[in-house]
C-alpha cells in the first residue's frame, strides 16, 4: 500500500499510475473466495492505511512522509522493514549511533545485535539440555540470539501494542459491518453447539458473549481483549480472514513467541567460519552464501535511503564529508542550482517593453490634509494610533516567526547530525561485515 501511494503521488494521479492500482486491486486471485473475501481485502487495505498514518509514514492527503521511502525500498524484509522504522522513528538509533566516533566497536556490535533480531531471522528449534551441552558448548558460537537492548526492545512492544490496537479494531468493524451470522458451529461436523435463548435456565450464570473472539475459545473465561497479534489472528471467530504474516509486526522472544532466534548472524560476524555456522547453529551450507548476501543487501539499501533522504550523492564518506566539511561537499550542487535559477530567471524576466506594458503602476501616495475641525483632528490621532498599534502587532508576530523558525532550524540541525551519526555507523558496520563475507569466497 506504502508503494501504491508512492506510486500515485510522484506520478500526480496520472491516469496510468491510477489504472494501474485499479487493476491490482481487481485481480481475481483477491477474490477467490467470493464476495466476502473481497469485503475483507478492501476492509484490510483500509487498516493499513490507518495503519502507515499511526506511524507517519502518510499524510492526510495520501503523500508518503519521512522515511517512507526507506520502508519501501525495504519492501523484500516486510515485516521488518517496520520495526526498524518503529526504531529509526523513536530516535533509538540516533541515540545508540551518537557515540560512534569514542566507542565505535561497542557501537558497531550492539548496532549488529539489533539488526540480528530484525532482519533475516531463524528460529532455534533444537533447544533441550542435550544439544547446549554437546553442540553449543564446546563450539564458537553462541547459537541462542542475546536479548535486545532494554529501550529497543521497549520500543518494538509500544510499536506491538499500537499495531494490535489497529487490526483489533479491524475485526471489530469488519464483524458489525459484514459478518451477520452466529459463530455456533463446530469447524470439522458443523454440528451446531449451544441452546435456544428460551431453552437456557436463569440459573445458569453465562459467560460474556464475545464479538471478536471466538466462542469456542471463549469458554476457557477469555474476552475481547487479547494480549498479542498471534492472539488475535489464532483465536478471531469464525467468518474473519486474518493471516499473522500480513499484520506489521515482530514477534519478540519470550513475551509473543516462544522460540527463541538463531544467532547465526551474529556468530559469523564475530567469528567468520562457516563450518561452524554449518555444524553448531544448523544452518545448511548451500544457503549460508545466499542468506549473507541478503544481509549485504539490507544494509546496502539502508546506506542509500539514508543518503537519499539527506540528499547526498551515492557513495559518499561520512568520515570524508567530516574532514572536508558540508560546504565542499555540496558546492558542485549549490553552484548547479545557482546556475538553474540564473538560467529561469533570464527566461522568465520580462524585457523592460513588456514591463512597461504588464506591470501596474505604483499607487501615488495620498497625504492626509489637516482637518479644519477638531473631530477631524481626533480621527486622525486614532487612525495613527491604530496603525502604531498594528505595527507593534507585526513585530510582535515577526519576532514569534524568527523564533520559531529558529527552534525548528536548531531541532533539523541536530536531527541532521544524529542522522549522519546513523549513517556513518552503518558505513562502517557494512564495511566490517563485507570483509568478512566476501573473505569466505575464496
Amino acid at each position: 500500500m506504502l508503494r501504491l501511494f508512492t506510486l500515485l503521488h510522484e506520478s500526480k494521479n496520472s491516469k496510468y499510475a491510477v489504472g494501474a492500482i485499479n487493476a491490482l486491486l481487481s485481480q481475481p486471485r483477491l477474490y477467490m473466495g467470493g464476495a466476502s473475501f473481497k469485503d475483507q481485502t478492501m476492509h484490510h487495505l483500509r487498516f493499513s492505511i490507518e495503519y502507515l498514518r499511526r506511524q507517519h509514514l502518510l499524510g492526510t492527503n495520501g503523500a508518503p512522509l519521512n522515511f517512507a521511502g526507506l520502508v519501501s525500498h525495504l519492501y523484500f524484509t516486510e515485516n521488518s522493514s517496520f520495526a526498524f522504522h518503529a526504531l529509526l522513528k523513536e530516535g533509538y538509533f540516533h541515540e545508540l549511533c551518537a557515540g560512534i566516533n569514542k566507542s565505535e566497536k561497542s557501537t558497531i556490535e550492539t548496532l549488529m545485535l539489533v539488526m540480528c533480531h530484525l532482519f533475516n531471522r531463524i528460529y532455534c528449534r533444537q533447544a533441550d539440555p542435550e544439544y547446549r551441552e554437546k553442540v553449543v558448548k564446546p563450539s564458537s558460537s553462541v547459537v541462542f540470539l542475546p536479548a535486545l537492548p532494554k529501550k529497543a526492545s521497549s520500543i518494538l512492544r509500544h510499536h506491538n501494542r499500537q499495531t494490535l490496537d489497529v487490526y483489533r479494531t479491524y475485526v471489530d468493524t469488519f464483524v458489525e459491518q459484514h459478518v451477520k451470522h452466529e459463530d455456533d458451529k463446530l469447524p470439522l461436523s458443523g454440528v451446531q453447539a449451544g441452546t435456544e435463548a428460551d431453552q437456557s435456565t436463569n440459573n445458569i450464570e453465562h459467560l460474556p458473549q464475545t464479538k471478536i473472539r471466538s466462542p469456542f475459545v471463549a469458554l476457557s473465561g477469555a474476552g475481547d481483549t487479547f494480549e498479542n497479534i498471534h492472539d488475535l489472528c489464532q483465536t478471531a471467530r469464525d467468518g474473519v480472514f486474518l493471516e499473522e504474516a500480513v499484520i506489521p509486526h515482530v514477534g519478540l522472544y519470550p513475551d509473543e513467541t516462544d522460540t527463541p532466534l538463531n544467532a547465526w548472524l551474529l556468530d559469523f560476524f564475530k567469528h567468520g567460519d562457516i563450518f561452524t555456522i554449518e555444524r553448531a547453529n544448523g544452518i545448511r551450507r548451500a544457503d549460508i552464501w545466499f542468506l549473507l548476501n541478503d544481509f549485504s543487501l539490507v544494509l546496502a539499501t539502508i546506506i542509500t535511503s539514508l543518503l537519499n533522504f539527506m540528499k547526498l550523492k551515492e557513495g559518499t564518506d561520512m568520515d570524508m564529508l567530516d574532514v572536508m566539511g558540508d560546504l565542499d561537499i555540496h558546492d558542485e550542487a549549490e553552484d548547479n542550482e545557482m546556475a538553474a535559477s540564473e538560467e529561469q530567471s533570464e527566461v522568465s524576466a520580462p524585457s523592460a517593453a513588456d514591463s512597461a506594458i504588464s506591470m501596474p503602476e505604483r499607487p501615488k501616495t495620498v497625504t492626509k490634509k489637516k482637518a479644519k475641525n477638531t473631530e477631524s483632528w481626533e480621527d486622525v490621532a486614532n487612525e495613527e494610533e491604530e496603525a502604531n498599534k498594528r505595527d507593534e502587532r507585526r513585530a510582535a508576530n515577526a519576532a514569534r516567526l524568527e523564533n520559531e523558525a529558529a527552534q525548528v532550524l536548531e531541532s533539523d540541525v541536530g536531527n541532521n547530525q544524529g542522522l549522519k551519526d546513523v549513517l556513518r555507523a552503518f558505513q562502517k558496520l557494512h564495511a566490517e561485515f563485507n570483509v568478512k563475507f566476501k573473505a569466505m569466497w575464496a
